[in-house]
């Protein structure tokens, strides 16, 4: 069985992985263009060896797999707390937006409160399993997320990688 099985998951796996290693990091198509001309940034890198997009891949699918338990059991805290996930990220929401009012007893802020201990405490662990999966593939994480700035801005980057999912995909079928 295989654990990616759409390219779809790819994106969503990069943007969990992004957003959780590195909050200064930032992607091209979040920002909107500048109408003055600023400083040159770095050019993005396209010149990776054919081994490491490989290796990006594997670890990709491990950081999938890890990303969709970590998911579950998040959901299953917040649920355990009594709350929906919709009503949960409703509370999350107003305290990080305080224009967004929700109303909430004390038992409830309370439970919410113990929830996002219990949720913060797992993404750590998650962001460490995730870097140690791409490690274990034989990237560092610098590397990893440069192939992830270039999937999301380089065609050719993208077509490379595209063109590596389904032979990794028969690889583990096999």
């Amino acid at each position: 069985m295989s654990i990616l099985k759409n390219k779809g998951v790819l994106a969503v796996a990069i943007a969990f992985f992004a957003v959780s290693t590195s909050s200064s990091l930032t992607f091209a198509q979040d920002t909107p263009a500048p109408q003055e001309q600023m400083p040159a940034q770095a050019p993005i890198k396209e010149d990776f060896k054919k081994e490491e997009l490989q290796s990006f891949v594997k670890a990709n699918q491990k950081v999938v797999a890890i990303q969709r338990a970590s998911e579950e059991e998040m959901i299953k805290v917040v649920k355990d707390e009594g709350f929906t996930v919709e009503r949960f990220n409703e509370i999350a929401e107003s305290q990080q937006n305080p224009d967004k009012k929700v109303e909430a007893d004390e038992k409830e802020l309370a439970s919410f409160n113990s929830a996002a201990q219990k949720i913060t405490g797992m993404s750590q662990q998650v962001d460490s399993q995730m870097q140690e999966s791409i490690k274990q593939e034989g990237l560092d994480i610098e590397t990893y997320q440069q192939i992830i700035i270039a999937y999301q801005s380089s065609d050719k980057v993208k077509q490379e990688i595209d063109e590596l999912l389904p032979k990794q995909e028969e690889n583990q079928q096999q």
